[in-house]
Parts: structure tokens; C-alpha cells; sequence
């Protein structure tokens, strides 16, 4: 299981929920850099950050089921 890569204030810890693609270029033409994981809390924290900045949406895939 992958840990969330979140490092802001303090590393994180929590269990990554969110698997996003990170690419060079154009995505998702561009060649695949990495994969970055997050937990809820920082992927819906990037995705906010993302539209206040007028840029694209990140490009995630969740890699846990939600809590029913």
C-alpha cells in the first residue's frame, strides 16, 4: 500500500487514495515522468489549488474504494 507523498508542514503518512500521472509535454501524449500518490485530503487540496490557478485538472485515478 503506498503512503500520501504530501510534505507540506510534515510528511504526511496517511494511506494514498489517489494514484495522479504525472507527464512531460502535452498529456496524456507526453511521456510519463512518474506517479505521484495522495490521500483525499491533499488531492482535493491540489485539484482546488489547480482550478483557483485557471490550470488543467490533475490527472488522478482512485486506487482505493471510497468509504461506504
Amino acid at each position: 500500500m503506498e503512503l500520501c507523498e504530501s510534505k507540506v508542514g510534515k510528511v504526511c503518512g496517511q494511506t494514498a487514495t489517489w494514484k495522479q500521472a504525472v507527464h512531460a509535454g502535452e498529456r496524456p501524449t507526453g511521456r510519463l515522468l512518474f506517479h505521484a500518490y495522495w490521500c483525499d485530503q491533499h488531492a482535493e487540496k491540489i485539484t482546488q489549488k489547480r482550478r483557483q490557478d485557471r490550470v488543467v485538472p490533475p490527472t488522478m485515478m482512485r486506487i482505493v474504494e471510497a468509504p461506504s
